[in-house]
């Protein structure tokens, strides 16, 4: 209890205070990497034998909360696959290569971020198979059913924190499903829980059944849970082993987040590697949850 109790303000702390979000990142990669160094080039076997269990601390901690296998109860329902992508691309040429790369993906509904659409890219051909396709700067959706999606709050990045939010609904044959996405800002200086409290400001209580994006925040972290109390991280459900997405040549944090409300199960989460863009893209298949 006192240990949970702890690590809650932790949380907290580091997403308030922008000097201490780093502290999120220790476990991923700082213990390991100064545990092989410590391993490989300590001069005395008591530096060895710290650095050892260092070592072995971090992979138990990975084996416990990321590679556990996830339990997912056999399903008749066909699952409804989301894709989130944010591809950060500023010319044609990159624009078409992650167009070229979009359209071998298999997904029923897309979203992509930060896509030159102002180039009038001949998106709507490569991403015929969604038909109902809309652009709402910065946010580019694609799905197999329509839909109709509005702008919550733009801001351009010729502001200091740039935030971007849009909402819609998908016209299911099965009932309509609402979503949220997210585009948040990346200025490591910003503290977490002030991009959370305006999230909060522009969407009221979030009762979406999928919120997907690029929260610039670590899973689990504390301002995420602030912003979508009621959701649950699609990788708590169905998830297995680290699942990086930025930088997308050699991802070491995990940034992109999917999350449903519990009128939904994630039966499969993953990224994947298109070897174009930014950012990874994260893919989830969702099932209806039943009584």
């Amino acid at each position: 209890m006192l240990v949970g109790g702890l690590f809650l303000v932790g949380q907290y702390i580091t997403d308030e205070f922008s000097s201490l979000q780093i502290l999120h990142w220790v476990p991923t990669f700082l213990i390991p990497l100064f545990g092989i160094l410590g391993v490989f080039l300590g001069n005395t076997k008591a530096l060895k034998k710290t650095s050892s269990v260092l070592c072995l601390i971090t992979v138990m901690h990975w084996c416990v909360h990321d590679w556990k296998p996830k339990k997912i109860a056999d399903h008749k329902q066909r699952p409804i696959t989301f894709m989130h992508w944010t591809v950060e691309e500023l010319d044609e040429a990159r624009a078409q290569m992650t167009l070229e790369a979009v359209s071998g993906f298999e997904t029923d509904f897309l979203c992509l971020v930060n896509i030159n659409t102002v180039l009038r890219l001949p998106w709507k051909e490569q991403l015929d198979e969604l038909p109902f396709q809309r652009v709402q700067w910065p946010f580019l959706f694609a799905s197999r059913w329509p839909m109709t999606c509005e702008i919550v709050l733009r801001e351009n990045h010729t502001d200091e924190h740039p935030l971007n939010i849009a909402r819609g609904s998908i016209e299911h044959p099965d009932g309509a499903i609402t979503f949220v996405a997210l585009d948040c800002p990346s200025d490591p200086r910003l503290p977490r829980m002030a991009t959370s409290r305006r999230i909060q400001e522009s969407l009221g209580p979030c009762v979406a059944d999928v919120v997907f994006g690029d929260f610039n925040c670590p899973r689990n972290a504390a301002s995420m849970q602030q912003a979508f109390p009621n959701h649950t991280h699609a990788f708590d459900q169905a998830g297995n082993g680290p699942v990086m997405t930025w930088p997308a040549r050699f991802p070491i944090l995990h940034l992109d987040h999917l999350l449903s409300s519990d009128q939904w199960t994630c039966v499969e989460y993953s990224t994947y590697r298109p070897e174009v863009g930014d950012h990874l893209p994260q893919r989830a298949q969702l099932i209806r949850a039943t009584p």
